[in-house]
């Protein structure tokens, strides 16, 4: 059974300070309806130009399978048990990686502003549990992208 539609961006470089973050690399991942047979991946690189017009421009596709199903699922899982900030304005997991969620039942999770975090201590204290879970989740994101690179080399 395949996951329900969501909407996950992974973005490398999300610590600024008085200039915003240059992020490194952006993943979108999108499945549009349940009975889709690929999650769709779109990759952009803003630092390295050469990347941005080889691998930006062209979607790749990730094919549903129990395992896939398995990770997202996983994911979201992890997701739901995570603390955010109300306002994430800082890098509370220490990752310089930011995850943002827009799943199938209307449940969001980011951790990071949109134009990322300042360099500051941020109000939520995460423990090393939940900081071990982000790691997770975010190895998860970087099979799933693996998944879809590799597909794209076949």
């Amino acid at each position: 059974m395949s996951p329900g539609p969501f909407a996950l961006r992974i973005q490398y470089g999300i610590v600024g300070g008085f200039v915003a973050p240059q992020p490194t690399a952006l993943h979108y991942l999108t499945l549009d309806s349940p009975g889709t047979p690929n999650i769709v991946l779109l990759s952009q690189f803003p630092s390295d130009p050469a990347a941005q017009t080889l691998e930006g421009s062209r979607a790749k596709s990730i094919p549903i399978s129990d395992d896939t199903t398995g990770l997202v699922k996983e994911l979201e899982g992890i997701l739901h048990k995570l603390p955010t900030e109300v306002v994430p304005s800082a890098d509370i997991y220490g990752r310089n990686v930011g995850i943002f969620w827009q799943g199938p039942d209307g449940f969001e999770w980011a951790n990071s502003a949109p134009e990322g975090c300042g360099e500051g201590v941020g109000t939520v204290k995460v423990t090393e549990d939940e900081r071990n879970a982000f790691d997770r989740a975010v190895e998860i994101t970087e099979i799933l992208v693996k998944r879809g690179v590799a597909r794209e080399g076949a």
